[in-house]
């Protein structure tokens, strides 16, 4: 394995960086105090930079690449805004998430317009009764004329209260009776879009961290869904196996997120560091700031190598349930740890909103917790170690 980008990968990395110091950062401010998501400031420009349709092959108009690439992007988005990542995760991964639920013939009606930045797509999988428990879902599909109609319950959803179209996980209606290894079968994935009757979302939520990013609960009263035309679904049977499959590139893209915020906390951690004095030195020099400062270096280089190394292992197609699941458990939390020694380093400036290590540690936070929590990742690493049998 090499630990080096491409490249074509660092070149896109540079793009993504330039990008977010110039364009991004200057709106992150008005954002974090409005609770709103600037798409039209942003969509529109991750689209002339081709950023929307990474994972979709060249052959229907996207630029290729993949999990890695995805990540790049992620992690550079988030060293400026967490929020601004997650408001956008949705919109780079969405194209690609069509490819792979469609295959060669996929919706361009779709499509095109969410390469285009035209069309804010929200993931809509998770459930108030068991977010990380996909095969246990309660939303329901049934089967009508044209389509299906979809009655449930969604929540936590990016993007909920202002997104277009919303990719929903339900389970067919004849199927959600059924023992747990048969209603998996009946799982599959729709598309919906807003104004449908019976598709309503609720108010914002208001959250510790990621304020940026608009997030709701999403409410299914026999909203239909059409089997063709602007909304197609997966298809029964393949729906869980891609779910499944789309979660590994979505754990991946959190942990690069996680990383953003950390490598972001890490570098005006560094910067204060050398530039605060105290007893006649910079802090930088005492022992007990630079060998935090140090920790946090090595844990980034750690984390930033599983991570390209377990992006590498899902981009050719390999079996990498353990390494996704090792790699958003570490990132993650060595985000939570270095964003916390972030405010230590900082002091009483880190408690503060005037400077923004307090809300890289607020964004931090939920990375644990969400796209599986972490105890969810450590089950399966146990999974696959062997340590349940067969």
């Amino acid at each position: 394995m090499s630990y080096r980008l491409s490249d074509e990968e660092a070149a896109v990395q540079r793009t993504v960086r330039d990008f977010a110091q110039r364009e991004l950062a200057p709106l992150v401010a008005a954002a974090e105090a409005s609770g709103r998501f600037p798409r039209e400031a942003i969509l529109p420009r991750l689209a002339e930079l081709g950023l929307l349709s990474i994972g979709v092959p060249e052959s229907l108009g996207g630029s290729g690449g993949g999990a890695l690439l995805l990540c790049v992007v992620g992690e550079e988005i988030a060293r400026v805004s967490g929020g601004f990542a997650i408001g956008a995760m949705a919109s780079v991964l969405a194209p690609a998430i069509l490819v792979r639920l469609q295959g060669e013939s996929p919706n361009r009606a779709l499509l095109e317009p969410l390469m285009a930045g035209q069309i804010l797509p929200a993931l809509a999988f998770t459930e108030p009764r068991g977010g990380s428990d996909l095969a246990g879902m309660l939303t329901t599909a049934t089967k009508t004329e044209g389509g299906v109609l979809l009655s449930g319950q969604k929540t936590f959803i990016s993007n909920g209260p202002t997104a277009d179209a919303f990719l929903v996980a339900a389970v067919r209606a004849d199927h959600a009776d059924k023992p747990r290894e048969e209603r998996v079968q009946g799982i599959g994935v729709h598309v919906i879009l807003k104004g449908t009757p019976g598709l309503s979302v609720g108010a914002p939520m208001k959250k510790l961290g990621m304020r940026s990013s608009e997030t709701s609960e999403v409410f299914f009263d026999d909203a239909f869904a059409p089997a063709g035309g602007l909304g197609g679904g997966s298809g029964a049977g393949r729906g869980f196996r891609q779910m499944m499959e789309l979660l590994d590139v979505n754990r991946l893209f959190i942990s690069a997120l996680s990383l953003g915020v950390a490598q972001a906390a890490f570098e005006a951690s560094l910067s204060y560091a050398k530039e605060r004095t105290a007893f006649g030195k910079p802090i930088a020099q005492h022992q007990a700031t630079g060998f935090k400062l140090a920790r946090m270096a090595t844990t980034l280089d750690a984390a930033r190598a599983l991570l390209q190394r377990t992006s590498e292992l899902v981009d050719q197609g390999a079996r990498a349930a353990r390494q996704v699941s090792e790699a958003k458990l570490f990132c993650t939390e060595a985000a939570v740890a270095i964003t916390s020694d972030a405010v230590q380093i900082h002091g009483a400036y880190g408690y503060v909103e005037d400077l923004p290590v307090e809300r890289y540690f607020r964004d931090a936070r939920v990375g644990p917790i969400w796209e599986g929590t972490n105890e969810i990742q450590q089950q399966i690493i146990c999974r696959e170690l062997g340590l349940y049998g067969e």
